[in-house]
């Protein structure tokens, strides 16, 4: 969220310029469209007469805009930064991670490989059974590094390896990371 979405609502100035909500879209108080301004969080466009702006252009033009204090500014521009490198962090473990994982599938792929030419021998057997064994957990993990949502793979990566081994095992137990209601599973129970 920018300083900017913080201080402003935008379908509430959009409101108080004269624009009409009706549905997911605004009557154009400058043309009269109907249904015709679309917005995002920052920017509004018209799709009849091109009016369009953003939250400080709308609120200036009401006469409601005001520039955040520099110390609250300073604050919440910390907070994002903060909040970019947190994210980056969770992006290079999950990336490290994700990749380790690949290239141990590769390698058990190039093992099931070499025992099925092999043929019917014990240590075929052997590394059949190991690859068979370790294909749901490692598919189980990149099942969780792709598809959880930030709050669950920060949980994940910094359990202990017990919490991280029953949420591996809830994940092959329920065949992904949905429940039985479609439902993401929460990692960290």
């Amino acid at each position: 969220m920018t300083a900017i979405e913080a201080q402003y609502d935008l379908p509430a100035l959009l409101e108080q310029s004269g624009a009409r909500p009706r549905g997911n879209r605004h009557d154009c108080p400058k043309c009269g469209g109907f249904r015709t301004v679309t917005h995002t969080a920052e920017c509004f466009f018209c799709h009849k007469c091109q009016w369009k702006g953003n939250t400080v252009t709308l609120a200036k033009e009401l006469g409601v805009y005001r520039r955040l204090p520099s110390a609250e500014w300073r604050e919440l521009r910390q907070n994002r930064e903060r909040a970019d490198r947190a994210a980056q962090r969770l992006y290079a473990a999950v990336h490290d991670q994700r990749t380790e994982f690949l290239q141990h599938l590769e390698a058990l792929a190039d093992l099931e490989r070499t025992a099925h030419d092999a043929g019917p021998t014990e240590a075929a057997w052997d590394a059949l059974a190991m690859v068979y064994a370790d294909r749901p957990e490692i598919l189980a993990q990149l099942a969780i590094l792709e598809t959880a949502s930030a709050a669950d793979l920060l949980t994940f990566l910094s359990a202990s390896p017990e919490e991280r081994q029953r949420a591996i095992e809830a994940v092959i137990l329920r065949g992904g990371l949905c429940d039985s209601g479609g439902r993401f599973m929460d990692l960290g129970n």
